[in-house]
This record gives structure tokens, C-alpha cells and sequence, in this order.
């Protein structure tokens, strides 16, 4: 219990009065996933991330505040059997890997921050500058719908991990979105109405 004795739920982590343990599925992921993280996302309140490390426990996260501690995490990686999954000039359709491409890969890294950051941080690093890279050309609908987003066809982190799976293994990963979905309507409902419209444009 904290100083505040709000409860939290020792199965997800949230507040009890949030908490989203009973829409968890159950995902046999066979493909390694690292997500580097800005800092300031992973205080924000309705980050996907959060979600998706519930669905997928063997998930890594590296914050990307450290420098040394990314450069470090990079370095023990076989990258040259790793994709980036991040659109940039020399990026190519995820959606046209081949066959014989997909049973080489061992895992994949997304990055976790506002585009503008995403992209400073990917230009600042060259590790992932050296990556292939992938973007996706027909993603699915976007249904994280409580924050905006400056591109309409951009996708939150859970959502881009989501379909990057799916196109390289096959899973079926709709289980996934279905828990974003359902896990964030419940907390929104949750909040107070002031605050629910306060949010809606962050």
C-alpha cells in the first residue's frame, strides 16, 4: 500500500480501481522484441507500452535517457540479424520481406517516443542508422484513439509491435489490440470527466 493507500494490483501493476488483469491474453510470441524508450514516455499515464510488456513478459525495454547503458544493450546484439522497425530514408516495406529473409531474423527493435524524438534519437545513433530498417505500408486501422497523433496512419508502440509480428511470423496478434482496446476504455472510464476531456488532444 502506498503513502496515498491507494492499492495497487500486484498482477498488472496499476491501481486496483484500474486494474486490467482480467482482459490479459495469453500469447506464445516465438520473436524477440526490444522497445528503447524515451524517458518521458514511460511516465505518461496512457503509454502502450505498459500494456504491451503485460502480454509479452519477455519483452526488454532499454531506456534511451543512458546513452551508455543503449550503446551497451546494442553492442551484445547480433544486429546484423536484427531489424529496426522505424521509417526513415533507407527504410523498406516490412510488408515485402521475403521468405528467406524472415528465417534469418532473430528479433526486432522499435522505438518508443514521439516522432520528433524517435527521429533524433534514431539520427544520433549510429548503431541504428547501420540497421536494416523497416516501415509499414498498409498498416491496420489505428484503435488507440485517446491520443492524437500527428499522422493519421501512424500506429502507438503496442499497435506497430503488433502487426511487425504478425507479417514476419503469421501469429495472430488481434488478441493483443483487443486488450489495448478494452484495458484503456475501462481506465478512461475511470478517470474524471474533467480530466477524460482535458485529454483527449494530448
Amino acid at each position: 500500500m502506498s503513502r496515498s493507500h491507494r492499492l495497487v494490483c500486484d498482477g498488472c501493476s496499476f491501481l486496483v480501481t484500474q486494474c486490467v488483469c482480467q482482459w490479459i491474453p495469453s500469447i506464445n510470441n516465438p520473436l524477440p522484441v526490444v522497445v528503447i524508450q524515451d524517458q518521458r514516455e514511460a511516465k505518461h499515464a496512457k503509454n502502450t507500452l505498459t500494456l504491451l510488456r503485460l502480454v509479452l513478459p519477455s519483452l526488454r525495454c532499454i531506456s534511451a535517457q543512458s546513452g551508455e547503458e543503449l550503446h551497451a544493450a546494442l553492442d551484445v546484439l547480433p544486429l546484423d540479424r536484427w531489424r529496426l522497425v522505424f521509417p526513415n530514408e533507407g527504410s523498406s516495406p516490412l510488408e515485402q520481406v521475403t521468405e528467406e529473409e524472415k528465417a534469418e531474423i532473430e528479433g526486432i527493435i522499435l522505438i518508443d517516443a514521439t516522432w520528433r524524438k524517435a527521429k533524433r534519437l534514431f539520427l544520433s545513433t549510429p548503431k541504428l542508422q547501420a540497421m536494416i530498417s523497416w516501415h509499414f505500408v498498409s498498416p491496420p486501422h489505428n484503435d488507440y484513439a485517446i491520443r492524437k497523433s500527428p499522422k493519421e496512419e501512424a500506429l502507438s508502440t503496442l499497435e506497430a509491435c503488433a502487426y511487425a509480428i504478425e507479417q514476419l511470423t503469421e501469429k495472430n496478434m488481434q488478441p493483443l489490440r483487443d486488450f489495448m482496446v478494452s484495458a484503456q476504455a475501462f481506465q478512461w472510464r475511470q478517470q474524471p470527466e474533467g480530466h477524460q476531456h482535458r485529454n483527449r488532444d494530448v
